[in-house]
């Protein structure tokens, strides 16, 4: 009972930072083209995944942490002014994004170099190969003109060039972590009020910027 609680803290918490950065960082690198923007939202994502991932040793716990950053990001649907597909793909993007990570996390836990290189850059690959899936299906159902889906060149764009932007950004986000856990001994274990605080902080934020 005790380990549950524990994890649902780290969830909870790594979940709310997702959705305050989100709110915050999101906002600022909406000036950039949308999917430029994901391809430095994910890498910071996709690293709080894999701390959460590296405190609870449940795979699980990072679908919920996304599951928790979709959420918060769901609150957008009652903001006016704001088109649903504005906020609809960025929470498809959050969950494709933690499945992913779901799958490809043993290859970058893993301790041969080239494995961790792989699995960091197949994690980028994948889920815009999904979600490029899942734009097309909205595109055949409701006709919606998603300028990802109007040329070869721009499926390319979306799924190749970026994905490699995406590797780069998470890689060296990864490496710099290692070599600072390596030089400093640093352990951070949020209690369930720091959670809950941080939780409601990204609410806030959500709502009001």
């Amino acid at each position: 009972m005790k380990q549950s609680r524990s994890l649902w803290v780290y969830v909870l918490f790594f979940g709310a930072v997702w959705g305050i950065l989100e709110a915050t960082l999101g906002y600022v690198l909406q000036f950039l083209p949308p999917l430029v923007s994901g391809s430095i939202m994910f890498p910071i994502a996709a690293t709080l995944m894999i701390i959460t991932y590296q405190n609870t040793k449940s795979k699980s716990a990072m679908i919920y942490v996304a599951a928790i950053a979709a959420t918060i990001k769901a609150i957008n649907f009652f903001l006016p002014g704001l088109p649903p597909i504005k906020t609809y793909n960025p929470m498809i993007a959050i969950m494709l994004q933690s499945l992913v990570m779901v799958v490809f996390i043993p290859l970058i836990e893993k301790k041969p170099v080239a494995a961790k290189i792989a699995g960091l850059a197949l994690v980028g690959f994948s889920w815009r190969f999904l979600f490029l899936a899942n734009i097309a299906i909205n595109h055949a159902l409701t006709g919606f003109p998603f300028p990802q889906l109007v040329s070869t060149s721009a499926m390319l764009e979306l799924v190749v060039y970026l994905g490699l932007m995406e590797a780069l950004i998470l890689g060296i986000i990864y490496g710099v972590r290692w070599a600072f856990v390596q030089k400093v001994k640093f352990t951070f274990k949020p209690n369930l009020a720091v959670s809950l605080a941080t939780f409601v902080l990204a609410i806030l934020l959500t709502v009001y910027l």
